[in-house]
């Protein structure tokens, strides 16, 4: 092979990886574009999705399309059944049973945190606690679920235990759906709930598990209140997007 024939076989592979990597960028942002639409409930729960309509509605092509709802799918944001897949709807029993499960689930990953803070844990967690503060003084709701998410989300990947971190995220999107619920629904004290979060990251950052626990658990007991709460306001669907 001669040097010309070398130097485009190599520039051949380079393209194929910024292809492959544009790929996944495109379905990684397709991916977070719907997440932001269904836990903001432009697109409602129980919405059928289709590939062909997704990718009308983003303007992508049909297999970004398709790779981003199969992402949502494993979060559990989106669900597979007879017809298709379905933007999840949570049922009274359910938001018992994940709000149970969340607490069981968070409060060993808030213990698991406390035990390994140290100095840069514990800037990366008063970050996210800043993005938080700005988002509640902004009066945005959207970016205040969001900013939420990503601190407790960090609280978990502080945990260092991965196979907690793939159980967390696998009910992450039924988490999103019910951090709606409350937002519109339920009028959360966003106040209230920061000077939570800030107590909970000085538990945290101070190695303090047992109190750490005692302010996750009383946090997740609060959000089923306001949660069961919910079920009795109306909810509107068209079913379709």
């Amino acid at each position: 092979m001669n040097k010309r024939e070398t130097r485009l076989s190599h520039l051949s592979g380079m393209e194929g990886d910024r292809l492959r990597l544009d790929r996944n960028l495109l379905k990684d942002r397709a991916a977070k574009t719907l997440r932001d639409y269904i836990s903001t409930g432009r697109i409602p729960e129980g919405t059928k999705l289709t590939e062909r309509e997704v990718s009308r509605l983003l303007g992508i092509s049909r297999m970004p399309a398709h790779e981003a709802l199969t992402i949502l799918e494993a979060e559990g944001l989106v669900i597979s059944r007879p017809g298709g897949r379905y933007v999840i709807e949570l049922s009274e029993k359910d938001v018992r049973d994940l709000l149970a499960l969340r607490v069981a689930l968070e409060s060993l990953a808030v213990a698991l945190a406390a035990a390994h803070a140290n100095a840069e844990t514990q800037a990366r967690l008063l970050a996210r606690l800043r993005d938080l503060e700005r988002a509640v003084a902004g009066g945005n709701p959207v970016e205040c679920t969001k900013c939420d998410m990503a601190l407790h989300r960090a609280i978990w990947q502080q945990a260092d235990n991965p196979h907690l971190l793939r159980v967390l995220d696998s009910v992450l999107g039924a988490i999103f759906v019910l951090a709606d619920r409350v937002k519109i629904y339920g009028q959360e004290d966003l106040q209230r709930t920061l000077n939570g979060h800030r107590r909970l990251v000085e538990q945290i950052n101070a190695g303090d598990a047992e109190s750490a626990v005692q302010t996750i658990e009383a946090h997740l007991r609060s959000s089923l209140t306001q949660s069961l709460r919910t079920f009795q306001a109306p909810r509107i669907s068209d079913g379709g997007i």
